[in-house]
């Protein structure tokens, strides 16, 4: 008995390897002590220690939005969408936390770090 295999058992193949790679990653998480947010405006991802005091500018899609670190977090201060939700989140400090100002397209994401669920 001959097995022959079509281009979408190649392709279902691919996608489940990839991501069964990319759960043992998010499972795993991150050994680094010092927590870091991960900026992506448009095609550019930018990475900052949570534990320097800095303000950050950043030129998204509509306009500049100001973030700040402090105190181990990360936060925006200043955005120019409209309702300012990005603002209302307020801050992200732990591994998996995250903010965003979609109409600006810019996404901060925390990794690394402790959280409160870590032993």
């Amino acid at each position: 008995m001959k097995l022959s295999f079509k281009p979408a058992d190649f392709l279902f193949l691919a996608i489940s390897v990839i991501l069964t790679a990319l759960s043992l990653l998010a499972l795993k998480g991150s050994d680094d002590p010092v927590a870091k947010a991960v900026i992506k405006v448009k095609d550019t991802e930018y990475i900052y220690p949570l534990n320097q005091p800095r303000e950050l500018e950043f030129t998204g899609e509509i306009d500049k939005a100001h973030l700040i670190i402090h105190d181990g977090c990360i936060e925006f201060v200043e955005s120019p969408c409209r309702d300012k939700i990005c603002i209302h989140m307020g801050q992200a400090r732990e591994d998996g936390d995250f903010l965003a100002c979609l109409p600006n397209r810019i996404i901060v994401t925390v990794e690394g770090g402790k959280s409160d669920t870590d032993n």
